[in-house]
């Protein structure tokens, strides 16, 4: 297993390796908007404020490694580009996600949505969704721009399409919240968080460095109940997490009225429903209320019972990892990322 040192310094220089290539190609691309219009320069900037204003990098870390257990060859530097790709895409999703749930902030900063309103008030929507459209836009020319065999890049690429539109599928489940219980949850978070978190990440490094398919089977039964705890992680953060450190309001899963594995277990008991029922969807809702249904959340067995499953997943996970044949160093890196995804506080 890769030492805690060891992993932190491979996540740096991967988030080295990504801001690096972003930032300058960023830039180009705003400075060909500012050539066709000043509107258009405002959409792309709020693009790139919000792609270089931090984020963990995790899923290019997820891709590096993978590409490094795969026997790629280069190491970072080599998949750069397509480490650049899976942040455009998640700017793209972030976007889009921000305009739907009306959320203000993300990163510790404005969302896009909100960046929108103050610069293009008058079209604050329609900009809104056209920024997320050109992120999506941008993470297919970044990571076409890998020099990489062409066959390889083609199956990363399928992987990448197919990942966004698992992606809107799981999106489109997660608006209409009809989820009834944990196993339409977790549906639900395999589509929408597993796809573009940890399977899209690890099965694209592994295709960019020529893994065979028995591989890619096996990383993908790794990546799966891993991206489905990675989710449940945040589910949990999302009602118990500290705002300061997650840079979202707290509390705010359940104003929005969200069907969170939480939430779904707390509604099954009946005293829990009752106090949920006062603040799920309510935007409104007072800070006593929305205490008072954490507290609810907490006394049903929910929070217990979400945490056991994480740690399910988690042994599911490393489990098919260590049937993987795959080069020690980066079975390692992935081993240590799965404590990234399950234990963070943010």
């Amino acid at each position: 297993m890769a030492s805690e040192d060891a992993f932190g310094e491979f996540v740096a220089r991967v988030r080295a390796e990504v801001d690096a290539r972003l930032g300058p190609w960023l830039d180009a691309r705003v400075a060909l908007a500012r050539s066709r219009g000043a509107d258009v320069e405002t959409v792309a900037d709020a693009v790139r404020s919000l792609v270089m204003r931090g984020g963990k990098r995790m899923r290019a870390v997820l891709l590096a490694a993978s590409y490094e257990a795969c026997g790629g060859q280069g190491g970072m530097l080599a998949v750069a580009a397509a480490g650049a790709a899976l942040e455009l895409l998640q700017a793209y999703l972030l976007v889009h996600d921000d305009w739907m749930d009306g959320d203000d902030v993300r990163r510790g900063g404005p969302s896009v949505p909100a960046m929108m309103r103050e610069r293009l008030p008058d079209h604050a929507d329609a900009a809104s969704v056209l920024a997320g459209d050109l992120a999506a836009a941008w993470s297919r020319e970044a990571l076409l721009e890998l020099e990489l065999p062409p066959a390889r890049v083609m199956l990363a690429a399928r992987e990448l399409a197919r990942v966004e539109e698992e992606v809107i599928h799981g999106q489109v489940l997660d608006v209409r919240s009809r989820a009834k219980d944990a196993r339409e949850v977790e549906a639900v978070h395999a589509l929408k968080t597993a796809s573009y978190t940890v399977r899209g990440p690890v099965v694209m490094g592994a295709r960019l460095a020529g893994a065979n398919e028995a591989q890619v089977a096996a990383l993908t039964a790794f990546a799966m109940p891993l991206g489905v705890a990675f989710q449940l992680r945040d589910d949990v953060l999302g009602t118990f997490g500290d705002a300061g450190a997650t840079g979202k309001p707290a509390g705010s899963d359940l104003r929005k009225g969200k069907r969170t594995a939480l939430v779904v277990e707390a509604l099954a008991d009946p005293v829990a429903a009752q106090v949920l029922g006062r603040v799920l969807g309510r935007r409104d809702a007072t800070e006593q209320e929305h205490t008072a249904a954490v507290a609810a959340v907490e006394t049903s067995g929910a929070r217990r019972r979400v945490e056991e499953r994480i740690a399910v997943l988690t042994r599911e996970a490393r489990a098919a990892l260590e049937r993987a044949e795959l080069a020690p160093v980066g079975r390692a890196l992935l081993d240590r990322a799965v404590s990234a995804l399950t234990a963070r506080e943010s």
